[in-house]
């Protein structure tokens, strides 16, 4: 079946040959053979029109990337390129690098960073709340930004230690069992943000994976929506797949302005990319 979209603008997310991913500006995900591809088209490339087939039926997609996954996990297990390549990634990058050299917790933190400078996502005197918010680095940045003024409040099943002021306030406790009302307790109020960079224990198996960090998400967005200030904003990460159309749309729905960011602090090889959502409707979702 030959696919041929002229209302929309899609940007390379990833390759992965012999395909190609790329993301829709409505959110919609799509593989494409490389060979299909423009022979201009480069990965940064936004194409205003695509052509290449695609299986339309639900259950053959899933089929297709199961016996996909099986064929790749036959491979690393027999390949010595595919060991180093997990050895790589454990090895510290700029990034890392450069957080411990600033003193932040982990590289996460310029991926906040990022966000911020792209939607002025942060404010002196906001109050933030941070979902499972270890190692610590997003609670540090939003410390610094908000400013003694403000308020941050981190939630985590571990301990953490942030030397960010008397406004940073850290819980060991689970986010999503905590009742609303302490949360705003701790808080001083309803929050003006509420960021969540949590993701699932990964299992290799890119289906359950992206399904537990679309589970993720749904629930951050349920504490978001009950301890949110009229106007404020959400950030969650999510594994890219394709039930990540329908959580955009329910963000979406939320909030006035929402933005899918893939910031350069992300690994290469990462199915990851962050949800980003401003002005919330309170009482308006669906």
């Amino acid at each position: 079946m030959a696919l041929l979209i002229a209302l929309l603008f899609w940007s390379f997310d990833r390759i992965e040959p012999p395909w190609a991913v790329l993301v829709g500006d409505d959110g919609r995900v799509v593989e494409v053979p490389v060979e299909r591809l423009p022979p201009d088209a480069r990965p940064g490339d936004r194409l205003q029109t695509l052509a290449g087939p695609v299986v339309g039926d639900r259950e053959a997609r899933r089929a297709r990337i199961a016996a996909r996954l099986a064929r790749l996990a036959g491979l690393a297990s027999t390949s010595p390129v595919g060991h180093r390549s997990a050895v790589n990634r454990r090895r510290p990058d700029h990034f890392a690098r450069r957080a411990q050299r600033e003193g932040f917790a982990a590289r996460s933190v310029y991926k906040l960073e990022e966000i911020d400078r792209r939607v002025g996502l942060l404010r002196r005197g906001m109050r933030v709340l941070d979902l499972g918010c270890s190692p610590g680095s997003w609670l540090q940045y939003a410390a610094a930004a908000v400013g003694p003024r403000g308020r941050v409040v981190g939630i985590d099943l571990k301990p953490v230690e942030v030397a960010g002021g008397a406004h940073v306030r850290a819980e060991v406790a689970d986010a999503f069992e905590t009742p609303p009302a302490q949360l705003l307790d701790w808080g001083g109020g309803p929050f003006d943000l509420v960021l969540s960079d949590m993701a699932p224990a990964t299992s290799g198996n890119r289906l359950a994976d992206h399904a537990r960090s679309i589970d993720l998400c749904r629930r951050a967005l349920t504490v978001a929506e009950a301890v949110l200030a009229s106007g404020g904003g959400f950030v969650c990460k999510v594994f890219e797949g394709e039930d990540a159309a329908d959580l955009a749309a329910d963000v979406r729905s939320r909030f006035e302005r929402f933005k899918r960011i893939k910031p350069k602090g992300t690994r290469s090889e990462s199915v990851e990319l962050f949800f980003v959502a401003q002005g919330y409707r309170a009482g308006q979702g669906t």
